[in-house]
């Protein structure tokens, strides 16, 4: 397990990923709020991925909008559930190759890159939330508009 320890001792990968799980948490709950805002019952526990099934379900998720949640849930569920697994070999290489795990400045590049991304589309939603609560738009449009 020498990656696992060289990876855990690398601040700018925990850094970055410390980042991503707290943008991750905030687009949940801005998920979360804009559901509400629109009476649209969820549990608190709501995961990130039942989340945006509930946007869809509700026509407040353009196609675009579901894929790109979509890609940003499976690229934090992967570094956040699984890189342990594809260290110990538990699992196949999915969207990394077991020798990228040596390169911890390459990890730590793309749990930043996918913070920014989080980010943005809370900055986004947080805009959408602004205005429903100002009064500014009805409920019942999308949360990321084309």
């Amino acid at each position: 397990m020498g990656t696992f320890q060289n990876l855990s001792a690398h601040r700018e990968f925990c850094e970055a990923l410390g980042r991503m799980t707290l943008s991750a948490a905030r687009l949940e709950s801005d998920m979360r709020t804009f559901l509400a805002l629109n009476d649209i019952p969820v549990p608190p526990n709501a995961t990130f991925g039942a989340l945006a099934a509930k946007l869809k379900q509700n026509g407040l998720l353009s196609e675009n909008g579901e894929d790109m949640l979509r890609t940003l849930k499976t690229q934090r569920n992967y570094l956040t559930h699984s890189l342990y697994d594809l260290f110990a070999a538990r699992i196949g290489e999915g969207l990394m190759l077991r020798e990228e795990l040596e390169d911890a400045s390459l990890l730590a590049d793309r749990a930043f890159v996918l913070e920014e991304n989080l980010s943005g589309l809370a900055q986004t939603a947080e805009k959408r939330i602004s205005q429903l609560l100002k009064g500014d738009q009805e409920p019942g449009g999308l949360l990321f508009t084309p």
